[in-house]
């Protein structure tokens, strides 16, 4: 697919220069300069149309807004405040649209969330190639940027239609494919989104509905992964700690096979278990592989930080680093982990103070 993409952006970007070049006037160094810009932009602002279109098609299927991102850029809705942030590219992927439905959803609610993007990208791609085709545009800029987001929009419309993963990550199509064939992995993912339902609602985790359902076999390490994270959060709100242990050295055997953007989540949520059960050593371990992420995981970083302080006997430095994670909690982006973590600050600071 990469040497499809390569094969279909040369075609293309030549086709544009080409059609610049047979307008009346000299194709001068500056003016392909200007060119090339309209078109790296242009294709900018299709990653951006793509995760639009999820979003809003989202909105109208009944779903909550968490995040998006294009490129390094995010938006965050957390507990209690928005958030614009640079975090960083992930490697499979050149945006994201992250909405979760409030309860059981239709298959038919979830294809309008999955084809909101492609179908944006093509209708915007349609209407500037039909602008380009019947309107009399001679304006050497306004022909690259109509072309190249009809070439682009074509692109990414086409493209992530097509049935596929890159570093991990489902294409449109292969999410599409799933939810069409309603298959286990479909079913799956609908019981992990009704316990995130719960969380946006404040439930705790010891009464998610999928408290007793166990982590199904045979699932592919990017469903498994977050099985096992609820049934970690799970098993630490109600004082299971082997319970806990288990699942998270489940975690631990499958970390390395997680896409990039996931590593970071799972590694929160393996570093959780060690700093609940007062493991220093394994919380060193994994603590910097919590850096980064698809979503702001800076709250959890930086309670981790005060409890390996305050392992290691500074309180000063623990006191600060609490203060500091209750600030963030805003940023947090559901209820239940905003209660289940201001719990674990004041665990905390009730135990630097004694």
């Amino acid at each position: 697919m990469v040497a499809v993409q390569f094969i279909l952006g040369g075609v293309g970007g030549f086709g544009v220069i080409a059609a610049i070049d047979a307008l009346p006037g000299e194709l001068t160094l500056p003016l392909l300069a200007g060119v090339l810009a309209v078109v790296l932009l242009m294709l900018w602002l299709q990653v951006l149309v793509h995760e639009v279109g999820h979003a809003l098609a989202g909105l109208l299927a009944g779903r909550r807004f968490i995040a998006a991102g294009v490129g390094p850029l995010r938006l965050e809705r957390g507990d209690g405040a928005w958030n614009l942030r640079w975090g960083g590219g992930v490697k499979g992927i050149g945006g994201f649209a992250a909405t979760f439905p409030p309860g059981p959803e239709r298959r038919r609610s979830a294809a309008l969330f999955v084809l909101g993007g492609p179908m944006a990208n093509l209708a915007s791609a349609a209407v500037a190639g039909g602008v380009l085709v019947f309107a009399d545009v001679s304006q050497p800029l306004a022909v690259a940027a109509l072309g190249s987001t009809a070439l682009a929009g074509l692109l990414l419309g086409v493209v992530n239609l097509v049935p596929l993963q890159s570093h991990g990550w489902h294409s449109d199509g292969q999410n599409l494919r799933e939810l069409l064939r309603d298959s286990p992995a479909w079913r799956v993912m609908q019981g992990q989104q009704l316990a995130l339902a719960a969380a946006m609602a404040g439930i705790r985790p010891r009464d998610w509905p999928v408290a007793s359902a166990g982590v199904p076999e045979g699932l592919p390490p990017q469903l498994r992964a977050p099985a096992l994270s609820l049934a970690v959060s799970v098993a630490l709100d109600r004082g299971e700690i082997d319970a806990a242990r288990q699942a998270a050295r489940a975690l631990a055997g499958i970390w390395p096979g997680l896409p990039d953007g996931q590593r970071q989540a799972i590694a929160v949520v393996v570093a959780t278990y060690a700093a609940r059960a007062g493991d220093a050593e394994l919380l060193a371990a994994w603590r910097p592989h919590c850096e980064g992420g698809l979503l702001d995981l800076s709250p959890y970083r930086l309670w981790l930080d005060a409890e390996a302080a305050a392992m290691a006997g500074n309180g000063g430095q623990a006191r600060r680093l609490v203060g500091e994670a209750r600030a963030a909690l805003p940023r947090v982006h559901d209820r239940s982990s905003v209660v289940v973590l201001g719990e674990y600050l004041d665990a905390l600071e009730g135990r630097v103070a004694r």
